[in-house]
C-alpha cells in the first residue's frame, strides 16, 4: 500500500465505509510472521508497534513453521513442532494488547514444489523437512490443546484458524481426499460439536 502510513489511511477508509453501509465496525485481523520470505522484504522486528498503529482488532498466524523451526531432517514430528507452537502462543500472545487467535496446521510438506530434477536436501523453502504423523487423530489433539488455549486466554470472540482446507503442494489440506477421507473434518466436528 506504500507504506505503513498510507496502510493506516487505507484501513481508515475501510472502517468508514464499513460504518456507512450500516455496520458497527470492521474487525481487522493480522496474520502475524517475522521472517522474511519475498525479495526486498524485511524481518518485522516488533509485531505489537504495527499491530497498534494500523488498528488490528487480533492477530493470527497461517502456519506453525511460521514460528517453529523443522530442525529434524528429512522429518520433523508433527507432536514437538505443535509443543513447540504453543509455548510461541504463551510468548507471543503476552506481548501484544490484541487478542492472538492461535492456528492449528493440518500437515507439512511443500516438496511437490521442489525441482524435482534435483536430489533432495534441507535447502529452505520448499525443499524443507516435512511433518510427520501429522495422522488426524494428530490433529483432532491439536484442535482440543487450541481450543483449551483459546478458552484460558481470550475473553471474547474465540476463534482458531486452521491452515489449511486446500494447501495441496504444501502437505496441509482438510479437503477429503484417497488416504483419510473426511477424517479431518469429522476432528473438527467432533471437537466443536455444539453442546
Amino acid at each position: 500500500m506504500g507504506g505503513k502510513e498510507k496502510a493506516k489511511i487505507a484501513l481508515e477508509k475501510f472502517r468508514e465505509k464499513t460504518k456507512k453501509a450500516g455496520f458497527k465496525d470492521l474487525h481487522l485481523n493480522a496474520i502475524v510472521w517475522g521472517v522474511k520470505i519475498l525479495p526486498g522484504e524485511t524481518e518485522l522486528k516488533n509485531p505489537s508497534d504495527i499491530l497498534n498503529y494500523l488498528s488490528f482488532n487480533s492477530a493470527t498466524s497461517y502456519v506453525w513453521i511460521h514460528h517453529v523451526a523443522l530442525d529434524k531432517f528429512p522429518e520433523s514430528e508433527y507432536t514437538e513442532v505443535q509443543d513447540k507452537y504453543f509455548k510461541y502462543c504463551d510468548q507471543f500472545a503476552g506481548s501484544i494488547k490484541q487478542p492472538y487467535y492461535p492456528n492449528v496446521t493440518v500437515g507439512w510438506d511443500a516438496t511437490p514444489r521442489c525441482n524435482q530434477t534435483m536430489k533432495f536436501g534441507n535447502f529452505g523453502y520448499p525443499c524443507m523437512a516435512v511433518l510427520k504423523n501429522n495422522t488426524p487423530e494428530n490433529f483432532q489433539k491439536a484442535l482440543e490443546i487450541s481450543k483449551k488455549w483459546a478458552d484460558d486466554n481470550i475473553k471474547n470472540q474465540r476463534i482458531i484458524t486452521i491452515n489449511s482446507w486446500n494447501e495441496w503442494t504444501e502437505g496441509s489440506f482438510l479437503e477429503p481426499e484417497r488416504e483419510f477421507g473426511y477424517r479431518y473434518l469429522e476432528a473438527i466436528g467432533t471437537v466443536f460439536k455444539r453442546k
